[in-house]
């Protein structure tokens, strides 16, 4: 992967496609663009209606296609983690004099000639530790002199069908899929849960309209994930069938006028809105009153889980997902679980979003992967830079911001 390349991650979340476009630039990922697009055939994590999704991912890429002004060919994909097994594999590999790339890249093949159960696909590939002359290192010990390095390689598996279907399901939309990746491995990448859990034990609860994921996070590894079927749709639902909303407004009111925790709901308006000549108003205590036993329920069944965990261990939750970003449930959750509950939000701007963690980590999971692989990138690159030195020709400099970029670039 070549720095300024750019890629393009797609996530299909239970209720929207997510596709983010960006690129590295001395080191740091700079984003190009983000598309949203609401789309169904999705149930819980599993694809029922591929064609409705197959064109809603055509739709995101035709709106990014627009802004960029070139073609999308390529895409890294976000899996959900269903099924999630991890497998370790201890490889030794005799080193001639010092180790090099081309003795890692031995290790990877290896690895990747591991036989898995038939039902699961390997989706990601990591070496969790190396020990050379008997020191332990986390790093890729390139150009360390020994005899032989002996790695511990984590091979991370989900349901074969499930891989499949998503992967299908974007070539029918007519991508190409350069590299997938478990979402909880991705967000893993992108929050440095790998490094943060070698001094406390993390678990990332992704929260969503429809289903929630629960991943550990241990000694460096990513262990294992479950999932329940519950989100945010029953209370949106329930707002929706009470107060006669569409499903759109339940919504938005729950993600951006609500507030989670609170000891005493006011009783104030905070929506307004006019059905048969009749005007209506809602308040947060009547919001409340009619999520709070789907809240509830959704609270105890992610406690549950939970539990055995933190009756053994010191753990801190890591809350992201669209659904986390609801005002006050990181509080509430660490309530509930009675520990520290932390509510992930990417520092790139642009992504600045619990909902888009994942989706983001799937850049930092092919840099990574770039030592070893060569990835082709999204776009045309000889393409995109001429249409970007093509409009560097046609700015107006008679305009104040046409001048100041003309200053800088004549620099």
């Amino acid at each position: 992967m070549r720095e300024k390349d750019v890629h393009v991650g797609l996530e299909i979340a239970d209720h929207e496609i997510r596709l983010v476009v960006g690129q590295f630039f001395n080191t740091r990922l700079n984003i190009l663009k983000v598309e949203r697009v609401p789309s169904s055939g999705i149930q819980n994590t599993q694809i029922i209606d591929q064609n409705a999704v197959v064109q809603r991912i055509k739709t995101a890429v035709e709106h990014v296609q627009t802004t960029l002004g070139c073609p999308i060919e390529r895409v890294v994909l976000s899996l959900p983690s269903v099924g999630l097994s991890r497998y370790v594999r201890r490889i030794v590999q005799p080193i001639e004099l010092s180790v090099q790339l081309n003795d890692i890249k031995k290790i990877y093949r290896e690895a990747l000639r591991t036989e898995v159960p038939e039902h699961q696909a390997l989706v990601n590939l990591s070496i969790s530790k190396s020990v050379v002359n008997g020191i332990t290192m986390r790093r890729l010990p390139i150009n360390e002199i020994c005899d032989s390095l002996s790695v511990d390689v984590d091979l991370l598996c989900a349901d074969k069908e499930m891989v499949y279907r998503y992967v299908q399901t974007v070539e029918k939309a007519g991508l190409q899929v350069i590299e997938i990746s478990l979402d909880s491995f991705a967000l893993g990448k992108e929050a440095s849960l790998f490094e943060k859990s070698l001094e406390q034990y993390l678990i990332a609860i992704k929260a969503e309209r429809q289903s929630t994921s629960l991943s550990l996070f241990a000694k460096g590894k990513l262990v294992s994930s479950e999932s329940i079927d519950m989100g945010t749709k029953n209370l949106i639902g329930s707002l929706s069938s009470r107060f006669k909303l569409p499903i759109d407004v339940a919504d938005r009111l729950l993600h951006m006028n609500c507030r989670l925790g609170l000891d005493h709901y006011p009783n104030t308006p905070i929506y307004l809105w006019s059905s048969e000549g009749k005007t209506h108003t809602l308040s947060e205590q009547e919001v409340m009153n009619v999520i709070q036993p789907q809240l509830e329920t959704w609270l105890n069944e992610i406690k549950t889980m939970v539990q055995p965990i933190l009756a053994t261990s010191n753990a801190k939750i890591i809350l992201f997902g669209e659904s986390g970003a609801i005002n006050g449930f990181d509080q509430l959750l660490a309530k509930a679980c009675g520990c520290e509950c932390e509510l992930y939000v990417p520092e790139t701007l642009g992504i600045r979003s619990p909902s888009l963690a994942s989706v983001s980590g799937l850049f930092y999971v092919i840099k990574d992967q770039s030592i070893i692989r060569d990835f082709e990138p999204a776009v045309d690159m000889q393409a995109f830079n001429d249409l970007i030195n093509k409009d560097k020709e046609i700015v107006n400099e008679d305009t104040i911001s046409g001048k100041f970029k003309g200053l800088f670039e004549r620099r």
